[in-house]
């Protein structure tokens, strides 16, 4: 039974940062994310889950550097899939977003095209969608856990 309530299960990136709404706000109106959960606690953002339209999700959060999940804003790496990244590099520019890498051809065949998000997490937006899997989705076997570690 497909599951129609939620995003697809997956492994999905958390960010911290000092500016929650802000880094919430370029990713949604330079980038293209939309919005689809926001939690707040006395005004600071707690937990929000960011929808990229080709499929994919980011979570940010406000940074609490008590927390035993604190972690460095600004560090992190993504990677992110799209089919037009010329389009879209033309889009985040116009919005002045901060350019590392414009549009190049890649050596395993993608294009591909960089930025750097206010909290200085580097992005990049290409056409690479991974090595082909093994085996067609519905063939390879169910993970389990049992018994490990």
């Amino acid at each position: 039974m497909e599951n129609r309530h939620y995003p697809p299960a997956g492994v999905w990136a958390g960010l911290q940062s000092r500016d929650a709404r802000g880094l919430i706000t370029f990713l949604t109106d330079a980038v293209g994310f939309t919005v689809h959960a926001l939690y707040e606690e006395g005004g600071a953002v707690v937990h929000s889950e960011l929808l990229w339209p080709e499929g994919g999700l980011v979570m940010v959060s406000g940074w609490n550097g008590d927390s035993p999940w604190a972690r460095e804003p600004g560090t992190a790496l993504l990677n992110v899939y799209t089919h037009d990244p010329d389009t879209l590099f033309r889009l985040v520019s116009a919005a002045d977003a901060e350019i590392i890498q414009e549009p190049t051809d890649t050596d395993y065949g993608a294009r591909a095209f960089g930025l750097r998000d206010p909290d200085g997490n580097l992005w990049a937006f290409s056409t690479y969608r991974g090595q082909p899997l093994p085996a067609p989705a519905d063939e390879l076997q169910d993970v389990s856990y049992e018994g490990h570690a």
